[in-house]
């Protein structure tokens, strides 16, 4: 399993009193090997049926199971039912108050699971550090959710199921994506009815998947498996995918297959499917058949999520095997002069703690993003940003709100547009297991690197599009009858957005071919696209949001082949409405959407 999942199982089991007996021994035997291997839905499920029948007579070690288990599926609600009837108890053991506020923690209830904290007692120094992280992660979480930066963090809809899904890295033209939610979808001509399940969390194995936006011939989105003839004969999980810069070399995660397990332990689990990472080069426009990298996969431990730095010489994956600090830790290894992959390094205790690192991602030069249990955080996996390389590292921050909540949060991507992210998170409210979120953020540079903007420049100068707002420079010279009328065509034409988004709705996206296709006749024109947006709001939201507007134009145009280097904006925010609606003045829906808008402007 890459994660785990969340999932609520309920069996309705009629028991006689005169069965049950004969019964129980074979309940408990299942439920305690389904529990050492790891299968806790299964579990769950089990220990839930011994506990309706006998209730408190049912040792404590088997609630305490039991309410792991529903804590592992991510049903934080019925775990925490549990651990408060575990405490309860005379024969408690100590480690129930650290579980019970881990869970509390998870539903952001951090006053109460601080009181928890404090009740946990223990002789390991591990254990120790770890309740005082815990315990200082409450006083901080209060903190953060109460100064929670100016950022939306939406779902994003088209994407997410009742499935597990995520974004793991991003392609030239779109996003790579892992979910166990697209399986029985038709994509690339085929559907599975009934996949295959992981009995660990009752739910299908994950694939890896291609979200490419702006497709030809589709004006909203292009969902497939990815290169299904080089993944679709592997079992069980398959993802993280990631790619390098120029897309012709693919590292993907993928459990071990065939029946051949290493035996890792004796009894019910004697044997656990580890993940390996696999690489593929594309030759002459076809994907290699995929191979183990050598040297990095240890046979009996895990290795996964790999990710390369930006400049490709230095891959980060994350393992388990000896030499390490927690139960999983980032580790590198370096290209070398043969192209092969260099002997793996711990990333080191500057970055690695007693808990769990995980999911690595690289969206800036010199910084690496990642997932974390052993910092002060919200609550489960928070997501992390840290300066440095290989083992040489600065202070990891925490992304704190909205970013990260009291669930896990995974895996913050950014596009190369510099001001578009996705990041998976399990929390409440969400549509599946795991949901996709999605955010905007034209000052999100300056923002993560504490730097206060003395000018709208300075906030555009930190993305990677080479675009401005400055005024570009008039040229003198004689126009055709042909440049004069499409001049006018583009200056007449107008893009809406709907209220408090900078998402380009459908009709906008085929205006946005056609104009790319008029431009592509003109390859000297410069293009001002000025964005407004409606009075609702505080004046700088909007023109914060006004500037988002402009960069969706821009980055479409940019994706359709469009100069960069040509294109200019002017983040309007609220001023020059097209009627009359202006603060305080009360509007109709239509109206407000008439002033939520882009144009554009010639400049020769």
């Amino acid at each position: 399993m890459i994660r785990r999942t969340i999932i609520v199982v309920l069996l309705s089991i009629l028991i006689t009193s005169s069965s049950y007996s004969q019964e129980q021994k074979t309940v408990q035997q299942s439920a305690g090997e389904a529990y050492v291997r790891q299968e806790y839905a299964v579990a769950a499920a089990l220990y839930k049926r011994i506990a309706r029948a006998k209730g408190d007579k049912m040792p404590v070690d088997q609630w305490m199971k039991m309410a792991r288990s529903y804590q592992e599926i991510g049903n934080f609600k019925e775990a925490a039912g549990y651990y408060q009837q575990i405490i309860a108890r005379p024969d408690r053991p100590a480690s129930a108050y650290f579980a019970y506020g881990e869970v509390l923690r998870q539903l952001e209830q951090y006053d109460i699971a601080k009181q928890q904290y404090a009740l946990f007692s223990t002789s390991n120094a591990d254990s120790l550090k770890l309740k005082d992280i815990a315990m200082q992660s409450c006083d901080s979480a209060v903190l953060w959710k109460k100064q929670p930066a100016n950022i939306q963090i939406q779902p994003l809809k088209e994407l997410n199921t009742q499935g597990s899904d995520l974004v793991s890295g991003v392609m030239d033209k779109g996003l790579l994506l892992m979910s166990n939610g697209y399986r029985s979808l038709s994509l690339n001509g085929r559907s599975e009815s009934n996949p295959r399940t992981d009995k660990r969390t009752e739910q299908p194995y994950y694939k890896a998947y291609a979200y490419q936006q702006y497709s030809q011939g589709n004006t909203s989105m292009y969902l497939r498996e990815l290169t299904p003839s080089l993944l679709g004969d592997y079992d069980y999980h398959i993802g993280p995918v990631s790619l390098n810069r120029t897309e012709d070399t693919l590292y993907a995660t993928i459990n071990i297959q065939g029946n051949d397990i290493p035996v890792t332990s004796k009894g019910p689990a004697n044997g656990v499917r580890q993940l390996q990472i696999y690489q593929s080069v594309k030759k002459n426009g076809k994907w290699e058949q995929l191979t183990l990298i050598p040297g990095i996969n240890l046979a009996g431990y895990s290795s996964s999520h790999a990710v390369l730095n930006s400049g490709g010489n230095v891959l980060y994956f994350v393992s388990d095997r000896p030499g390490g600090y927690g139960s999983t830790d980032l580790w590198y290894c370096e290209k070398q002069a043969d192209g092969t992959w260099g002997a793996p390094v711990n990333c080191g205790d500057k970055i690695n703690t007693v808990a769990a690192e995980t999911f690595p991602t690289v969206n800036e030069e010199g910084i690496l993003y990642f997932s974390s249990k052993g910092y002060a955080g919200m609550g489960g996996y928070d997501i992390y940003r840290v300066k440095g390389e290989r083992a040489a590292w600065g202070i990891p921050e925490n992304m704190k709100v909205p970013f990260n909540s009291g669930a896990d949060d995974i895996g913050l991507i950014l596009k190369r547009n510099g001001y578009e992210g996705y990041l998976a998170s399990n929390k409440q409210g969400g549509m599946g297991k795991d949901d996709i979120y999605y955010f905007t953020d034209p000052g999100y540079f300056n923002r993560v690197n504490h730097v206060t903007p003395s000018s709208p420049v300075r906030d555009r100068t930190t993305a990677p599009i080479a675009v401005t707002d400055e005024q570009p420079h008039a040229v003198e010279k004689l126009h055709t009858a042909e440049e004069q009328q499409d001049k006018q065509e583009l200056e007449q034409l107008k893009f809406y957005y709907d209220y408090n988004s900078a998402s380009l709705l459908a009709e906008s996206r085929k205006i946005l071919d056609h104009i790319a296709t008029v431009l592509k006749r003109h390859p000297d024109w410069k293009i001002m696209v000025a964005s407004f947006a409606d009075s609702r709001g505080p004046d700088q939201y909007n023109t914060d949001l006004s500037a988002l507007r402009c960069y969706a134009v821009i980055d479409y145009l940019v994706n359709k082949g469009i100069d960069p280097r040509k294109l200019y904006y002017n983040n309007q925010g609220e001023r020059e409405p097209v009627n009359g609606c202006k603060d305080g003045v009360p509007c109709r829906e239509e109206e407000h959407k008439q002033n939520r808008r882009s144009e554009l402007k010639v400049k020769w």
